[in-house]
């Protein structure tokens, strides 16, 4: 039975987790960690197709995806997050940029609510941030709605070495009917390896 297509209307819950290791043999976490305030999550996905010529015309067709990852609107970054995502250790709770910003690699999952009520759920395995200077700001009007500002980051994704995958993702429809919603949530926000069973 095909299901209807449902358009999207919002998204929640992002929540990203340090890779400890990664190796042929598995893929390990760290603790997770939500990041409130999410506005939006684009993807920089894209893709295309190149064709081989022999024998005076096509004899092979390719198709690729790149720049796989996305951009993320937050209402801020916190310092914290901040200093997690390029490496750095905050001194008494200050964030000191200079030139030795590493690159730390971090799995991360979300939610986006469709149009009836159920969820879609993505997880990237493994990529790393890179953003501007989140200490802009704007003069606040002295009359009328003032302008919010938000932060953005980019996450770029990049082939985990256990399994070569890149990301996935899960519709709430397509849950087994022995688990919750809130038993499959439970274990998506919090390891990056789980798939849902049936019995």
């Amino acid at each position: 039975m095909n299901k209807k297509p449902l358009p999207t209307i919002g998204v929640d819950k992002y929540t990203f987790f340090k890779v400890n290791e990664d190796s042929v043999s598995g893929t390990e976490y760290g603790e997770a960690y939500n990041l409130k305030g999410t506005v939006e999550i684009a993807p920089t996905d894209s893709g295309g197709s190149d064709v081989f010529d022999a024998d005076n015309g096509a004899y092979e067709a390719s198709s690729y995806i790149e720049k796989l990852g996305h951009d993320i609107t937050n209402a801020d970054i916190p310092p914290e997050v901040d200093a997690m995502w390029r490496g750095l250790t905050r001194k008494n709770g200050v964030v000191e940029v200079g030139n030795d910003v590493k690159t730390v690699y971090f799995g991360v999952a979300w939610r986006i609510l469709k149009s009836d009520g159920s969820y879609r759920y993505v997880r990237y395995y493994k990529g790393s941030y890179s953003f501007a200077s989140n200490v802009g700001g704007k003069t606040k009007p002295s009359s009328g709605s003032i302008d919010k500002q938000t932060a953005k980051a980019t996450y770029t994704a990049v082939q985990r070495d256990f399994d070569n995958n890149y990301y996935a993702y899960f519709d709430e429809s397509d849950l087994p009917s022995n688990i919750t919603r809130d038993e499959f949530e439970n274990k998506w926000f919090t390891d990056m390896n789980y798939y849902p069973q049936t019995v």
